[in-house]
C-alpha cells in the first residue's frame, strides 16, 4: 500500500463518513477523494511528473490535506514550508527543495511575489484564494479543470512521498526524505501502539508543516477517523477547551506548554471533556510536575511520543498504563519516554557506537522500516546522521533495567562546566516543583573560569513574586552545589516554537547579543 490509496480505499468503503472539518466545512471521505482526484489530474496535465516537488506555503486548512494526498497519488514529493519564515529563510528553503509548484495562502502572496524573481524552480503559484497578482493561479479553477479520476499514475511503496525539514536548530534546515513505506509503516505503528479504533475524532491543533502533521493525517485516515483542523497561531486554552466539548473529541496531540495552558485555565472544570480518550504529548520534555498535575485534572489517558523528523517519527511511546501516580516506581516512569514501538529498534551507544551500560547516558540511535532514506542532496550530512546501519539521533537519553528510555538531553544542550557534565532538563524538573515557578529554561552561558555556568530563565506564576537567591536555594536543596543555577533571571515570557515548544538557542541568542551589546 502507498499514502493515496488509504484515501481511494476510505472513499469505497466509507464514502458518507466525515472525513475533515475545518473552520465551516464538513466533508466526507468521497468528497475529500473527488476534490484530491481533481488536483490531481490538473497537475499531471500542467506537466508534474513523478519525483517532482510540490511545495506548500498555508496555514491549516482543508487544503493542506488536499495537497498532501494529491501529491502522493501522483508520486510527487510533499514539500511543507514553515509558515513563519521571512523572505531570506523563504528563498533559501524553497531554491534547496526546488518545487515546480508552489501552493500559497493568500496572507503569503505578497512575501512570496516579493522573492519571485530569487526562485529558479518554480513554474506555477497557486493562491488558495483568488491571487492579487496575474502570475498567480486559483486553487479552486484547479479543482474544477480535473478529473474525478484515480491518476494513472504507478506509485511505489519505496518511492519518496515527502521532503519533512527539520526545525533547523544546529544550522540551516535539512530535508529529510521520507518513503511511502516509511510513513504507511509509521501509521500502522501508531495504529497499534495507540490502539487507534474507528470512531475516533481527532483534534489537530499543531502546525501542518511539521512532521507530526504527517504522522496524524496518515495515521487517522488509515482507520478511518474523522479529523478536525484548527487553524495554528495563539493557543487559546477557552477556545480549545470548547471546541473539545462542542465537538466531543476524543483524541489530540499536545506540546507539553499546551497542556500547561490547558491546566491554569481557572474554569476548566465547568467544561464538559468526557468525550476525550487520549492525550498526547510530543515535542519537547514533559516536567514530571506538570505531568502530575494534567494527570489529576484530566480523567483520560495519556500517552507520550518520542521522535525525530528522521525518524518515524513515531519511536518511543509511554503509554497510558504507564501513566499511575499510585506507587513510586510507576511515578519514576513518568520521567521516561517509554519503550521502543514496534517498528524501531534502539540503542545507547557511547562515541565509539558500543552500547553503554545500563543506566548511564549515551547518544540514542535508532533503526528500523521508519527511518528516513536521507538528507535532501546533502549526502555528508546523510552519512553522518545515518552511521553505521544506524540514525544517530543526537539526543543523550539513558535506559533502565526495564527497557524505558529516559531522554537525558540534546548534545547541543548540554552544559560542560569546569569539565563536569550538568544536564539542563535534571534542573528544570526541579524548578517546575517550585510553588512559584510556571515556566524555566536552564542553559549554559560562558564563564572565564569554569568554560559555562549555569543560567536559570524563569517565568513566575501570576501575581507571585520570587528572588535570585530564594531559587538558587531551593536548588540547592534538591541537587549537587555544582548543578544548582549561579546566576537566575525572572523573563515575561519564554520564546517558543509555533508547536509551542521552549527554544533554548534563542535564549542563547538573547543572552549572547547582551553581553556583546
Amino acid at each position: 500500500m502507498v499514502v493515496g490509496e488509504i484515501l481511494a480505499r476510505n472513499a469505497r468503503k466509507f464514502p458518507k463518513k466525515e472525513a475533515l472539518v475545518f473552520e465551516k466545512k464538513r466533508a466526507t471521505f468521497s468528497e475529500v477523494n473527488e476534490r484530491v482526484n481533481r488536483l490531481a489530474t490538473t497537475l499531471l496535465e500542467m506537466g508534474v511528473k513523478k519525483g517532482d516537488r510540490i511545495g506548500v506555503l498555508l496555514h491549516n486548512c482543508h487544503q493542506f490535506v488536499e495537497i498532501y494526498f494529491a501529491s502522493a497519488k501522483i508520486g510527487a514529493i510533499f514539500c511543507p514550508y514553515n509558515n513563519h519564515f521571512r523572505q531570506k529563510e523563504l528563498t533559501y528553503i524553497i531554491n534547496y527543495s526546488e518545487p515546480k509548484v508552489l501552493f500559497i495562502d493568500s496572507e503569503f502572496s505578497g512575501l512570496v511575489y516579493e522573492i519571485k524573481k530569487d526562485l529558479g524552480s518554480v513554474e506555477h503559484y497557486v493562491c488558495l484564494s483568488s491571487p492579487e497578482q496575474d502570475e498567480m493561479m486559483d486553487y479552486e479553477e484547479l479543482i474544477l479543470r480535473g478529473k474525478n479520476e484515480e491518476p494513472d499514475v504507478q506509485v511505489n511503496d519505496d518511492d519518496i512521498c515527502s521532503m519533512i525539514f527539520t526545525a533547523g536548530t544546529t544550522g540551516r534546515p535539512k530535508g529529510a526524505l521520507r518513503s511511502h513505506r516509511h510513513v504507511i509503516m509509521n501509521a500502522i505503528s501508531g495504529v497499534i501502539e495507540l490502539k487507534v479504533d474507528y470512531d475516533e475524532k481527532v483534534l489537530v491543533a499543531f502546525p501542518l508543516y511539521h512532521v507530526a502533521g504527517e504522522d496524524n493525517i496518515v495515521r487517522h485516515f488509515f482507520m478511518p477517523n474523522t479529523i478536525f483542523l484548527r487553524r495554528e497561531g495563539k493557543f487559546n486554552a477557552k477556545d480549545i477547551l470548547s471546541y473539545i466539548e462542542r465537538e466531543k473529541i476524543t483524541r489530540c496531540q499536545l506540546v507539553p506548554t499546551m497542556i500547561h495552558t490547558l491546566i491554569q485555565d481557572p474554569d476548566i472544570d465547568k467544561y464538559d471533556l468526557s468525550s476525550l480518550r487520549l492525550i498526547l504529548y510530543a515535542g519537547a520534555p514533559m516536567p514530571v510536575e506538570l505531568l502530575r498535575k494534567a494527570l489529576t485534572i484530566f480523567k483520560c489517558g495519556f500517552a507520550q511520543l518520542y521522535g525525530q523528523t528522521e525518524s518515524g517519527p513515531l519511536t518511543t511511546i509511554l503509554k497510558p498504563e504507564d501513566h499511575v501516580l499510585e506507587n513510586k516506581k510507576s511515578s519514576t516512569k513518568l520521567a521516561s519516554s517509554g519503550k521502543p514501538v514496534i517498528s524501531c529498534e534502539l540503542r545507547i551507544v557511547d562515541e565509539n557506537d558500543n552500547d553503554v551500560p545500563v543506566g548511564s547516558i549515551g547518544e540514542i540511535v535508532v533503526r528500523g522500516e521508519c527511518i528516513m532514506k536521507g538528507y535532501w542532496r546533502m549526502e555528508e550530512e546523510t552519512k553522518k546522521k545515518l552511521k553505521n546501519g544506524w540514525l544517530h539521533t543526537g539526543d543523550l537519553g539513558k535506559m533502565d533495567e526495564d527497557g524505558y528510555v529516559y531522554i537525558v538531553e540534546r548534545k547541543d544542550d548540554l552544559i560542560i562546566s569546569g569539565g563536569v557534565n550538568i544536564y539542563p532538563r535534571e534542573i528544570e524538573e526541579v524548578l517546575y516543583t517550585h510553588p512559584k515557578v510556571s515556566e524555566a529554561s536552564v542553559v549554559g552561558v560562558p564563564d572565564e573560569h569554569w568554560g559555562e555556568i549555569v543560567k536559570a530563565i524563569i517565568v513566575l506564576k501570576e501575581g507571585m513574586e520570587a528572588t535570585e537567591d530564594e531559587i538558587v536555594e531551593f536548588c540547592a536543596k534538591h541537587l549537587a552545589s555544582y548543578k544548582k543555577p549561579k546566576s537566575v533571571e525572572f523573563w515575561r515570557e519564554l520564546p517558543k516554537s509555533p508547536q509551542g515548544k521552549i527554544l533554548k538557542r534563542e535564549i542563547k541568542e538573547m543572552l549572547s547579543k547582551r553581553r556583546n551589546g
